[in-house]
């Protein structure tokens, strides 16, 4: 099953993270570690891999993290430098989550055609999300929950809008709360955007990615999604029934709606720090 191999592959880059973490010597000799990176690559490429495009991944999504695991393979067939392979996992670990997100997003479409009954069939990042607001900001949990049940009842629904404005909710207010206006606008060189009263959701992300010290390349994901947010909600506001035909307002409104769903999950995850590969490292 999808679920298992992705579990296995979670398991085996930990293994390795440990492996590689217990050597002691500049380069890496030993037949433990080198072998946990062969079982890595293994558990990669004949099952998780068949498994995402399975799911509904396509070539691009995994790209990044092919040529990864062919350096990573490189470098298990020699004798290479502890760096080299600290570096490496760091990598590989970072194009896990991206793709963990597509992931549980194709899992999510596919558990919600067939959940017709309307039954809410959270996938585990939906399930972490949920589980980590509902301890920091109970009332954007149940906003987000609300967006769920929406989409599990959505061959009823004749509107979206309202389960937009659910998702935008549940990202502002644990925006707010992980960020308050006050602290992100005394933070040195910060500038508010043209026409502007307070700081915007990329703002804010910024804000509480730089206090956690990620890098401006790992800060740039998140921030873009976010602003995507702003961006799309603001579209759906001001959409009208000129689309011809009210079914397909609706149909054409559910697919932005959940384009949306997919941009709130992205940054949500990043700062709740839900993500499965989440575990402890080397």
């Amino acid at each position: 099953m999808a679920d298992d191999s992705w579990q296995s592959l979670l398991a085996s880059l930990i293994e390795l993270e440990r492996a590689i973490g217990r050597v002691s010597a500049v380069n890496v000799n030993t037949a433990t570690a080198r072998d946990s990176a062969k079982s890595l690559i293994q558990d990669y490429f004949r099952r998780t891999r068949p498994d995402l495009i399975g799911v509904g991944l396509g070539e691009a999504d995994l790209e990044e993290l092919d040529s990864q695991m062919q350096r990573l393979l490189q470098l298990a067939n020699g004798r290479n430098a502890k760096q080299s392979y600290v570096r490496l996992l760091r990598e590989i670990r970072g194009s896990m989550q991206r793709i963990e997100l597509t992931r549980e997003y194709r899992l999510g479409e596919r558990r919600h055609a067939e959940g017709s009954s309307g039954v809410v069939l959270a996938t585990d990042i939906e399930t972490k999300i949920i589980t980590t607001l509902a301890q920091l900001v109970p009332s954007a949990a149940l906003s987000y929950q609300q967006a769920l049940r929406d989409f599990a009842g959505s061959t009823e629904r004749v509107s979206f809008r309202g389960t937009a404005v659910e998702l935008r909710e549940a990202l502002r207010e644990a925006l707010d709360h992980l960020a308050p206006d006050e602290e992100v606008m005394a933070a040195p060189g910060f500038r508010l955007e043209r026409d502007r009263t307070r700081p915007t959701q990329k703002q804010k992300v910024r804000y509480i990615l730089r206090s956690r010290r990620l890098s401006e390349a790992a800060r740039s994901a998140p921030e873009e999604a976010a602003a995507l947010v702003e961006e799309l909600t603001g579209s759906l506001a001001r959409a009208s029934y000129e689309r011809g035909s009210l079914s397909t307002h609706v149909a054409s409104t559910e697919n932005e709606v959940r384009q949306l769903k997919m941009y709130v999950d992205s940054v949500l995850a990043e700062l709740l720090q839900v993500h499965a590969t989440s575990g402890s490292g080397s």
